[in-house]
């Protein structure tokens, strides 16, 4: 499709930027600053046009459009599905027309149930402790909230969406539910049934994405649609970096399913200045001496530092050699941490040591994750032709700082596919092409936490690869 962009003389925003501004959102590692690593658009993205021009983009029919490109404009018509993706961070919606396959608005909430803790374990914990009923109720009413405000910007009412679909971790939708979280919180962590209710409310059917094992849930199944993972022969993973960190490994025509304990520091949580990846979150860091350039979301002032940003200036100071790649930091590193910006208010946003020692935590639990998931099917990482990269983050992280701090292991980075809210995207495929609810192959849950090969490649992971 022609996009057409006005632009004048006095113009100093670069062309995403300017799409941004017009209701586009155009998946971008870098903003415009060159360090999108195979990110191909029919424009240079970091031009900064001074008179008006039209592009020319047809984005491919597979995908959900509308979660990447697609005008968010009430005139689109009237939407009749919903498609909700509930994270323990983030809940994520997508108002659809079934008819024509086509987004009509979007939107993402925090997780109110966060008051609770920041993690899947702290909720378990409090629906044990009683707090089920609370848990539940704070969490439809979030949804509900969203729902109206979604109908009511697109000029609708609420009774015109006749079906929703949802899809979340193991743990949010056992909450939602209502169901017994005990399982959830003990060895041998094993929850029977895989597929759950559907609902009827008022006028809407719901139906719920069926889980894979007690950490990786339906979100992650119906990811594995949306990377036509269920259909296809080839040896791929799907990795969803957020804070549990659920990683597939389809081989065989077997699904290998594991989730390992990075923790939030990939969302900005449990950072110093941590926040999520919204406008304004500082996504890009490149260090001359200890003097940051920075790159925020949407090109705005600086709030604070989301996962992506987390990883690149951890990935610099590495380079840099203020960090070595056992993990210690040299005298130059300042003791309070790197101040990178000062926020609007004034406030100081900086990186702290413990900020490095959460990412390396956590870039050790995913790399030893891979690691054991091709140990369990018996084949390398030659073998691996895909790895599908779930969530926004995907499209922030450059490959560049990936392999500095060995986040894939040794998995060929030729081979990585962002492909944004794969839940969405697989929800999407199921509600349009009338896919069933259902786990079409075998699934093999691999536990990490009683896996000695595990053990051994965390404490191997600790330490950082040598070329950087």
């Amino acid at each position: 499709m022609l996009i057409s962009i006005s632009a004048d003389s006095a113009n100093s925003k670069n062309i995403p930027a300017l799409l941004q501004e017009m209701g586009y959102s155009i998946p971008c590692n870098c903003h415009g600053a060159h360090l999108c690593n195979g990110a191909r658009y029919p424009f240079d993205c970091a031009y900064i046009p001074k008179s008006p021009l039209t592009i020319d983009w047809n984005p491919p029919s597979s995908a959900i459009h509308g979660l990447s490109l697609e005008v968010l404009s009430p005139e689109d018509g009237e939407g009749d599905t919903m498609l909700i993706d509930i994270g323990t961070t983030t809940i994520a919606f997508a108002l659809i027309s079934r008819m024509d396959g086509k987004l009509r608005q979007r939107s993402a909430i925090e997780n109110p149930q966060r008051c609770f803790g920041a993690d899947v374990i702290a909720r378990i914990l409090a629906s044990c402790e009683g707090k089920g009923e609370q848990l539940q109720t704070i969490l439809i009413q979030a949804i509900q909230t969203e729902t109206a405000r979604l109908c009511n910007n697109n000029k609708q009412k609420k009774e015109a969406i006749t079906s929703c679909y949802i899809g979340g971790n193991t743990t949010m939708i056992h909450l939602l539910m209502g169901y017994d979280c005990a399982p959830l919180s003990h060895s041998p962590f094993i929850v029977e049934q895989h597929i759950p209710d559907s609902l009827t409310y008022q006028q809407c059917n719901v139906f719920i994405s069926p889980w894979l094992s007690a950490f990786v849930g339906g979100d992650i199944c119906a990811g594995l649609y949306a990377c036509h993972m269920w259909e296809t022969e080839e040896t791929a993973i799907l990795l969803d970096l957020g804070t549990n960190g659920e990683i597939v490994l389809s081989h065989n025509g077997v699904q290998y399913v594991t989730s390992t304990a990075a923790g939030p520091a990939f969302e900005g949580g449990n950072l110093h200045c941590g926040c999520a990846s919204v406008s304004g979150a500082i996504s890009q860091v490149a260090l001359r001496r200890l003097q940051p350039k920075l790159t925020t979301i949407d090109n705005k002032l600086p709030i604070g530092l989301c996962g992506s940003g987390a990883i690149s200036v951890s990935a610099e100071l590495l380079r840099k050699g203020f960090v070595t790649k056992d993990g210690i930091f040299t005298e130059q590193f300042p003791t309070e941490g790197l101040l990178l910006s000062l926020g609007a208010t004034g406030t100081k946003i900086v990186f702290t040591k413990d900020d490095f020692r959460n990412i390396q935590l956590a870039v050790a639990a995913i790399a030893a994750g891979i690691d054991t998931l091709l140990y369990e099917a018996g084949i390398t990482f030659s073998d691996v032709s895909s790895l599908f990269l779930g969530g926004g983050f995907g499209f922030h992280i450059a490959t560049k700082d990936c392999r500095t701090l060995g986040l894939f292991s040794s998995l060929d980075y030729e081979a990585i596919r962002p492909v944004g809210n794969c839940c969405l995207q697989g929800l999407f495929r199921i509600a349009t092409e009338e896919l069933p609810l259902s786990i079409p192959r075998p699934v093999v849950p691999v536990n990490l936490a009683e896996h000695d090969y595990f053990q051994k490649q965390f404490l191997s992971h600790m330490h950082f690869p040598d070329s950087q």
